[in-house]
């Protein structure tokens, strides 16, 4: 902490005037008076605050000393001490018979004023020490995990615990909003049980690391943690968003693995569920195998396959076939009961997605084929994904 600065001498005489109705000065240690309830007397000398740091303790003025002394006034002067040392005067302008009964008080309370603002000051510091140290890992490459490892030590992040790394992202928000939105979730989320380490990526996104406390079964309903994230950012109105949960993780290396499975469950799941407001690794890992891929040779042929489909299918009829047929495992009457047609009409749907593709969906690896087609397509041409 820097100590008693002018600032903090002019917020404790404030809060100790307003308590007593007398005017209160504040001296640093060479006995300059730096705040003051009467403004003309700020950068004096205060001889009588020289006294009470001579004397270690208290020292008051009758009207016969005052006028003896160097600017000063009657009243009563104590040091304010902080972490053992002397580090200024506090002083109370009035007949010492009066005043002298809340020297005690406003002296304790300009050292407890001290010692809030250590405290808040390294909060602070820990705040950025930790978002650092997440900036690190997202930015930092494996050759860097003793350097990363030694910096968890130092925020006290047990990085061999099980976490997950989450991705917040904000929709539909107004440019002008973003930032002061973003910084709104990192407020309310930080310092939350839950979440151990949280930093504002870019003006759209926040990431976060929280515990990994239990398994979550694929496809199931929002697990706890997630749940209770939605809710605090609800309760102060902060919406709508995506979220994109990673891989649970441990170590330096698990934790960029981490993050980087919830950016590309982030985009794939933006780009093929986007009504979705949740998107889990463990459910979208087939989709998420194709986002590298996107600008990958190998990708280019699905591409033209799929925009061909597209052409032929303009109803966009036996795309619907298609999902559905990947979603239901090829269980053609839940298909055709979801459909509402019948199953010779599912058949020869699926004999025209063969003809159009020359895939059949009925073989499980031309229909993976098929479905990284779309999920490529998907991830080319649907816009607005942001990753800055």
């Amino acid at each position: 902490m820097r100590g008693l600065t002018k600032e903090i001498a002019m917020e404790i005489v404030r809060r100790t005037m307003h308590v007593i109705g007398y005017n209160v000065n504040v001296m640093d240690k060479r006995g300059r008076i730096i705040g003051s309830g009467d403004g003309k007397r700020l950068g004096q000398s205060h001889e009588g605050a020289l006294l009470a740091i001579e004397r270690r303790g208290r020292f008051e003025i009758d009207q016969e000393s005052a006028a003896r002394l160097q600017g000063v006034l009657p009243g009563t002067n104590l040091v304010i001490e902080f972490e053992n040392e002397i580090v200024g005067v506090i002083g109370i302008t009035g007949d010492p018979k009066e005043v002298t009964k809340y020297g005690e008080l406003v002296k304790m309370t300009a050292e407890m004023y001290l010692e809030h603002m250590k405290l808040l000051e390294q909060a602070q510091w820990d705040k950025r020490m930790k978002e650092n140290f997440l900036l690190a890992v997202m930015n930092g490459d494996e050759g860097n995990v003793q350097t990363l490892r030694h910096q968890a030590q130092q925020i006290h992040f047990q990085v061999d615990k099980p976490h997950i790394a989450c991705i917040i992202e904000l929709i539909d928000r107004n440019e002008a909003e973003l930032m002061a939105t973003m910084k709104r979730v990192a407020d309310v989320l930080e310092g939350r049980p839950a979440v151990q380490l949280i930093t504002i990526r870019n003006a759209r996104q926040v990431v976060l690391i929280k515990e990994h406390l239990h398994e979550r079964k694929p496809h199931t309903d929002i697990c706890e943690g997630i749940h209770q994230i939605r809710r605090w950012l609800d309760v102060k109105e902060i919406s709508p968003l995506r979220i994109a949960v990673g891989k649970p993780f441990t170590g330096i290396q698990g934790m960029m693995k981490s993050i980087q499975s919830a950016e590309d469950t982030m985009r794939a799941g933006y780009a093929i569920y986007p009504d979705e407001p949740v998107y889990y690794a463990t459910d979208l890992q087939l989709e998420t195998m194709v986002v590298p891929s996107v600008q990958h040779w190998m990708s280019e042929e699905l591409l033209q396959l799929w925009a061909h489909f597209m052409e032929e299918d303009r109803s966009g009829e036996l795309q619907q076939t298609l999902d559905l047929f990947y979603f239901e495992n090829g269980e053609q009457q839940h298909i055709a009961e979801r459909l509402r047609i019948h199953r010779n009409t599912l058949r020869y749907r699926l004999q025209r997605i063969t003809e159009f593709t020359g895939k059949d969906p009925r073989n499980y690896q031309e229909l993976f084929l098929l479905m990284s087609a779309r999920w490529l397509y998907l991830l080319e041409h649907r816009g607005n994904y942001r990753d800055e």
